[in-house]
């Protein structure tokens, strides 16, 4: 069986590791990076759905508050003061415009038109509000001192009557008591209405009633009667404070005019504006979400193949692994193997080393069984020439003495060449016990292997 991959165990392990190291943190880091963005987008959408919200509140607050003819500002300036605080975070806030396939020059373009729009909104509010507290108390002095206007009117006109003055010097008195009624109804109407000619009928009015009592205090006949006089100077004066709150009332009402028409203006402006606004930060949204959703799969096929790749390495490991246990197995059987082993895999390196070691052990035992047999050889012909020896001694005629000497000498070199061939025979047992230990541990390593492979299978 020959392998078809030639990389090392280790370093397919170590590259698929790190493969799986890169592509997991790869993923993770994207997956962050697209959530703050999709997180940061929704913010700011939900900023400028709240700003556009808000600033229509506004608008219908002034006009509401207008026709209720309120001067209270209370609600409007809270809604003011929120819309500030939010643009400015909005305006000021970092990295608003950091998001890929956002049209960054257009939002620029709108946050920088927005600004001054809400200054110039905001400064409208500001004089319509001026402008109301004015009106407010202008209209409040007229409408309490209307009728005492008319009672001094009505006492000019008893007086006159009481002096005995021509018919025609009174029918002018009493023109002047309606041209004051005809006044408080015009502007009243004016005020509501601001009709260009209850505008001009109102000044025609107010003129001819600021001649006739103007006519009357400077009249040389009136100021001999001091009565009619006196009337008429307490008549006079007060008309001139009355006046003034009558022309504030039109310059007031006429700036309040248009305020309420910048601000009808820049409200639309700055919706119009934050709508569109919301519009390039939408589809910017949309677009890092589809990216977010697409990258989802992309990630899956990736963290797959890395799962793939895991599962292919360990096969690979196994069948390597497999190979090489079954490789000892049919060596411990057999004493050969046809089993090869990729010869670029740490696994055969270990072969290499143990077949090396097991041929070394292998001469090892075939010497000690030479030494055995050597030694034995040995022995057996040291026992045969002492024999012979021991024989020509009876035949020789040796004195007592030197028989006894030789064979003392005999029986030394017997022991020494027993005690030789005895160590050559234990050195002989002990390389056989040595043998047979390696091969049982060989037998048990690859059993551990076998069994190990087993389990693997079950697992």
């Amino acid at each position: 069986m020959k392998l078809s991959f030639k990389r090392p165990i280790s370093s397919r392990l170590s590259a698929i590791a790190v493969v799986a190291f890169v592509v997991v943190f790869l993923v993770i880091i994207i997956n962050i990076y697209l959530n703050k963005r999709n997180l940061a987008l929704s913010s700011i959408l939900n900023q400028i759905a709240f700003e556009t919200r808000l600033s229509q509140t506004m608008v219908k607050e002034v006009f509401l508050n207008n026709y209720q003819n309120s001067s209270n500002f209370d609600e409007l300036n809270r809604e003011i003061q929120i819309f500030e605080e939010k643009f400015n975070a909005l305006y000021y806030r970092n990295g608003v415009y950091s998001f890929f396939w956002l049209d960054k020059k257009r939002a620029q373009m709108l946050f920088e038109d927005l600004r001054t729009q809400w200054q110039i909104l905001n400064n409208s509010i500001d004089t319509y509000q001026i402008a109301t507290t004015s009106l407010y108390k202008n209209k409040n002095f007229l409408f309490e001192n209307n009728k005492k206007l008319l009672d001094m009117s009505d006492d000019v006109v008893k007086k006159m009557l009481k002096a005995n003055f021509s018919q025609e010097e009174i029918n002018i008195a009493g023109k002047q008591r309606m041209l004051s009624q005809r006044i408080s109804y015009q502007l009243a109407v004016y005020n509501v209405s601001h009709d260009e000619s209850i505008y001009k009928d109102f000044l025609k009015c107010f003129e001819k009633y600021n001649f006739v009592i103007s006519s009357f205090y400077t009249h040389s006949s009136y100021k001999q009667n001091k009565p009619l006089y006196n009337a008429i100077k307490a008549n006079y004066d007060f008309w001139q404070e009355y006046a003034t709150n009558i022309r504030q009332v039109i310059a007031n009402q006429n700036t309040l005019f248009n305020s309420l028409e910048r601000t009808k203006q820049y409200g639309t402006l700055v919706t119009q504006n934050l709508k569109e606004l919301y519009e390039i930060y939408e589809k910017a949204s949309s677009k890092t979400e589809w990216i977010f959703n697409i990258f989802q799969y992309v990630a899956v096929i990736m963290v797959l193949s890395v799962i793939l790749g895991l599962l292919f390495t360990a096969f690979w490991v196994k069948n390597q692994i497999k190979n090489f246990v079954n490789y000892f197995k049919e060596l411990s059987i057999n004493s050969t193997s046809n089993i090869q082993i990729d010869e670029n895999t740490e696994l055969a390196q270990a072969k290499r080393n143990i077949n090396d070691f097991i041929n070394r052990i292998q001469k090892t035992k075939e010497s000690s069984l030479l030494a055995k047999q050597l030694s034995e050889q040995i022995h057996n012909e040291i026992l045969d020439i002492s024999t012979d020896i021991k024989e020509h001694l009876e035949e020789k005629n040796f004195s007592q003495e030197d028989r006894e000497e030789i064979r003392k000498q005999i029986g030394m070199s017997e022991y020494i060449a027993i005690q030789s061939s005895d160590e050559l025979i234990n050195i002989a047992r002990k390389l056989e016990k040595l043998s047979d230990s390696i091969d049982k541990s060989i037998c048990i390593y690859t059993n551990c292997l076998l069994c190990k492979g087993k389990s693997d299978k079950v697992n």
